[in-house]
Order: structure tokens, then sequence, then C-alpha cells
């Protein structure tokens, strides 16, 4: 027989077992933790994906449609905004192209004031007209752009003469008064609307800002709660381990008969045992009496 055969009478056999026992315990534990391990995550999962939104959702469905209805109202006051400042540029150049035939007439220039009066009427075509909401004034535009400027073309008023420039001054200057009135007035109501969007916009900006804190803190107790779940299965599967490890005890077992403790044949190899074999090999390599013996000495 070779000297790799297992023997009977030696050690060999309890060594190929407690090599086979080490080996297949490590295994078979490893497998179990593993499968443990999966077992406790696949709990967490179901658990975490149980959780439920702490949020209230009725609170945050009546903010947002209290958003909805506020956004509905600035879209409304924004569209009344862009007609205010339209109208305010074209009020602009009718003042312009009244000045103009005013300074016609004076010069009995009946050229330049027919051509400021087409241009006047052009703007006038382009007014816009607002709808009715509480907030703003009546301007008068939609009743002027009805009924339109009483004044009459050059040749109608004959502006070389005294009657005819007197009768277009003063259809000019009334048109004049007029467009003054209307661009008061279209003034006031742009800084209404430039109010109310600011107004409307702080709302929704609010509303907005408490849906999101809501959302946050629902969001943030589900992690605190999820963190919660995974350092627990973390912790069980830890003492799992831990108490897993009591199964070496066969092969801990198999080590003490592989390792014997040196028996003890004598008071004096006891008490060396005691104090220590370093102890002991120094003092012999010094020749010296043994550290124990010194006892009896």
């Amino acid at each position: 027989m070779s000297s790799s055969s297992i023997s009977i009478g030696g050690n060999s056999l309890l060594t190929t077992l407690y090599t086979l026992a080490q080996d297949n315990a490590a295994l078979t534990q490893n497998q179990q933790l593993a499968e443990i391990s999966q077992d406790l995550q696949n709990q967490v999962n179901r658990q975490i994906a149980a959780l439920q939104s702490p949020v209230d959702q009725v609170s945050i469905n009546y903010s947002q449609q209290q958003i909805n209805s506020l956004e509905t109202q600035q879209k409304t006051v924004s569209g009344f905004a862009t007609i205010f400042g339209n109208n305010g540029t074209i009020l602009a150049d009718m003042t312009s192209q009244l000045a103009t035939m005013a300074q016609a007439v004076t010069n009995s220039d009946g050229t330049s004031f027919d051509n400021a009066f087409t241009a006047l009427n052009t703007d006038l075509a382009d007014l816009g007209v607002p709808g009715y909401s509480s907030l703003f004034q009546s301007d008068g535009v939609a009743q002027l752009k009805m009924s339109g400027f009483s004044i009459q073309s050059s040749a109608s008023y004959n502006l070389s003469s005294p009657s005819g420039q007197a009768a277009a001054t003063a259809d000019v200057t009334n048109a004049t008064n007029l467009i003054e009135n209307i661009i008061t007035i279209n003034g006031s109501n742009q800084s209404t609307a430039a109010a109310e969007q600011a107004s409307l916009t702080g709302k929704i900006s609010a509303l907005q800002n408490l849906v999101t804190q809501e959302q946050n803190s629902a969001t943030q107790e589900i992690s605190q709660k999820t963190q919660q779940l995974q350092v627990n299965e973390s912790n069980q599967l830890h003492l799992i381990e831990l108490n897993m490890g009591k199964t070496g005890q066969i092969s801990d077992m198999l080590n003490s008969i592989l390792n014997p403790p040196t028996q003890v044949t004598s008071v004096f190899a006891a008490l060396s045992n005691a104090v220590g074999e370093t102890a002991k090999t120094a003092e012999t390599q010094l020749g010296q009496t043994p550290a124990v013996l010194s006892l009896f000495a």
C-alpha cells in the first residue's frame, strides 16, 4: 500500500474526516446562507412594495384644482394684458397722426391731412377690443370702432378757408380728446392686469410649493421605512449566520482528537505548562534551573 493510502491505525483517517467535515460544513452553510439571504430579500421587497404613501391625496387634489383654476384665470388676464399692451402702442401712433392733422390744418396742407387721416383709420382698425371683465374698465374702444371718427377728408373742409380750418380743427380736437381718454383708461387697465398677474403667480407658486412639500414629506417617510426594513433584514441575516456557526462543533471535536493537549506526566510538567513553554526553553538553553523548579529551591 502506498504512503498516500488511508491508515486505520493512524491519524490519516481522522485528518480526512476532519477536512471533509470542514469542507462540507462550509459548503452547506454557504448554500443555506445564500438561500436564507434571498428569502429575506424577497420578503423585504414585498414589504417595500406594500408600503403606502402617507400623503394626503385629497388635500393634494384640492390644491391642484385650485392651481388649475388660478392658471386659467392667469391665462385670461394675460390675454387682456396683451390687448392692452398692443392698444397702447397703436393709441400712441393715433395721437401722433392727430397732431400731424392739426398741423396740416394750420398749414392748409390737405395732402398731409389726408395721409395722416388714412393712417389714423388704419390704426383704428388695428385696435383690439377686450372682452368684458369685472377687473377692467371699459375703455371705449369698441364704441369708437363702431362709430368711427367725425373727421372728414380735407376736401370736405376746404382748409384754405377760415371756416373750413375751424371745422377741421374742432373735429381733430374732439378726436384727440377721445383718444387721450382711451389712453388713460388703457394705461390703468395695463397696471391692473400686471398687478393681477403678479397676484395669481404668487398664489400659484404658494400652492405648488405646498403640494411639493407634502409629496417630499411622504417620499422621505417611505424612504425611512424602506431603510429600516433593509437594516432589519441585514440584522436578521447576521444573527442567523452567527447561530449557524454552532454547526461547526463536529469538526471542532475532530480537530481536538487530531491535536490532543499535551499529557501531563508530573507536577513539574504541569507547572511548566502553566508558566509557559517559551520561558522553560529559554532557561534550559541558558543552563539554568527551569523557573518551575525555582519554586522549590
